[in-house]
Formats: C-alpha cells, sequence, structure tokens
C-alpha cells in the first residue's frame, strides 16, 4: 500500500516556486542560445559586407610574405603550410 506523505502549505509552496525558477531559467538559458546563434550568423554576413575587411582580405591573399619553413615545422603548422617549391 503506497501512501501519499501529505506535506505543509509552506512546504507546497517551496516546491512550486522552485519548479517554476528552474522552467524560467530553463527558458532563459534557450533563448539565450537562440540569439547567439542568431547573432552569430548576422555578424559573419555584416563581416561579407564590410568594405574594409574585404579590401584587407584581398591585400592579404595578393601577399608573397609567409613564415619561415623552419619556424611553423617547430611550432607543429608544417604540414599546413608546408613549402611544395623545394
Amino acid at each position: 500500500m503506497d501512501k501519499e506523505i501529505l506535506a505543509s502549505l509552506n512546504v507546497s509552496r517551496r516546491r512550486e516556486e522552485h519548479q517554476k525558477l528552474k522552467q524560467n531559467q530553463q527558458k532563459e538559458m534557450e533563448s539565450r542560445r537562440v540569439e547567439t546563434d542568431s547573432r552569430d550568423f548576422h555578424q559573419s554576413v555584416s563581416a561579407t559586407k564590410d568594405k574594409y575587411m574585404i579590401d584587407a582580405l584581398n591585400k592579404v591573399r595578393e601577399s608573397d610574405v609567409t613564415l619561415p619553413e623552419d619556424l611553423t615545422r617547430m611550432h607543429g603548422t608544417g604540414m599546413r603550410n608546408r613549402s611544395f617549391k623545394k
């Protein structure tokens, strides 16, 4: 026989308040996650339209300046920056 234990009114109210608080926190976290994703997307779209960034990227692509191969190998990026000119 399972009997439900009756709780006092104060205990019941505290439980309800705690449950409501948890639900509100969960909703807040979900809305922040959605806002973050949306903000990140809009920032990336804005960056593609930023004339200064477009010009800077084009200059970087035109440049022949690179890091020394010995230095990149020492830091573990040699495979990505390996020169095939040798």
